[in-house]
């Protein structure tokens, strides 16, 4: 009696190889996005930086000078391209999760059905007098998969919370620097 088909093994073994390739590949195209995203940043921050530079040097009096300098030194601005990289980050390295869950989400089927063969093969063999046995461990596996469904929505929910909150938390924030940005033009509107 034997319970392990070398057949069925090395499929397995292939399949588990296919999986972190899979895997492999989605973070490394993940760094890649991310690499892209650093240097489009870094570009337009370098492209804004010799612009204002070329405006600062264009001013002819001081005060022409102040109002340029005040007008590049908002913080607002610089408060909302720092979001706004700090969402796309987020965005990139939540999809590459989702990605990289889905496969191990795949994976862990599969490997619950291997369970479940290799128990119904079990219980195929299995000596007279041993269905107690046998129903035992049939309960426990199912009881198992069950326990790694629940485990596996409540950390989905999780998740989504977590996300959902943060996205709330960006648009406050952005909504927080905006309504900042334009009471402190008014209060320089109003002193002038």
């Amino acid at each position: 009696m034997t319970f392990f088909d070398s057949e069925k093994l090395q499929a397995s073994q292939k399949a588990n190889l296919d999986l972190l390739q899979q895997v492999n590949s989605k973070v490394l195209k993940g760094f890649e996005q991310l690499s892209h995203l650093q240097l489009a940043t870094l570009r337009s921050a370098s492209e804004e930086s010799f612009e204002s530079a070329g405006k600062l040097l264009a001013a002819r009096d001081p005060q022409s000078f102040t109002s340029v300098f005040g007008a590049l030194a908002n913080p607002a601005h610089q408060a909302e391209r720092m979001m706004d990289f700090s969402r796309k980050v987020y965005e990139l390295i939540s999809s590459t999760q989702a990605d990289i869950a889905k496969l191990g989400e795949h994976q862990a089927a599969r490997n619950a059905q291997q369970v479940q063969e290799l128990v119904e093969e079990f219980a195929k063999n299995a000596p007279a007098g041993s269905e107690s046995a046998v129903a035992v461990l049939k309960s426990a596996v199912e009881a198992a998969g069950n326990v790694y469904e629940t485990a596996q929505k409540t950390a989905k929910q999780a998740a989504e919370f977590a996300e959902n909150g943060l996205a709330a938390a960006a648009t406050a924030a952005g909504q927080a620097t905006r309504d900042a940005t334009k009471a402190a033009a008014a209060a320089a509107g109003r002193s002038k």
